[in-house]
């Protein structure tokens, strides 16, 4: 492997295909893998990956945290006073200040991903239970009050219009004779 490859391996945070550095361990992700899955209990596949990929959203945002950490712990062994130091260090932090912030912003959006599967889930679960209550009172209401066929339907519709007052077209209308 070239040197140059390794690069982003140096602090990390830029190992965005790297899930474990030499410095982290194995145990560590796991543990953190497990403390997501307890707070979410994922019940599907798809909801699984999603955990999963915010485990790891963490996982990284833990690591970036200690790099800004360390680098910032640096900085400030070699010159307490911030207001003193020179523009390559401020530019040092800030950089490893955007790497938290990027995996900041990852676990969020990571979050956010879970969560709306879950309402999307919870709607859809309520949906369906609204649908098969609105078919099982039409079972019931069909099942207590059958129908009529059309056409003692058609004759109950007359009967309903000529109560109202409306002309049947089968006979003539009284006015017409004027």
């Amino acid at each position: 492997m070239s040197n140059s490859s390794k690069n982003a391996i140096k602090h990390g945070c830029c190992a965005v295909d790297t899930l474990l550095l030499p410095t982290e361990r194995i145990e560590d992700l796991h543990a953190l893998e497990n403390i997501w899955h307890k707070s979410y209990n994922p019940s599907t596949e798809a909801e699984r990956h999603l955990v999963q990929e915010l485990a790891h959203a963490d996982w990284f945002l833990q690591r970036a945290t200690r790099a800004y950490a360390s680098v910032e712990a640096e900085l400030y062994k070699a010159n307490p006073n911030p207001a003193e130091w020179t523009e390559a260090q401020d530019r040092k932090l800030g950089r490893y200040l955007r790497y938290k912030t990027a995996s900041t912003n990852n676990v969020i959006k990571c979050r956010k991903a879970v969560e709306d599967y879950r309402k999307a889930r919870l709607a859809e679960k309520a949906a369906s239970e609204k649908s098969a209550l609105a078919q099982e009172r039409l079972k019931k209401t069909q099942s207590s009050n059958p129908q009529a066929d059309w056409h003692q339907h058609l004759k109950n519709m007359r009967a309903e219009a000529v109560a109202r007052g409306f002309v049947s077209p089968d006979e003539p209308n009284p006015f017409d004779r004027y």
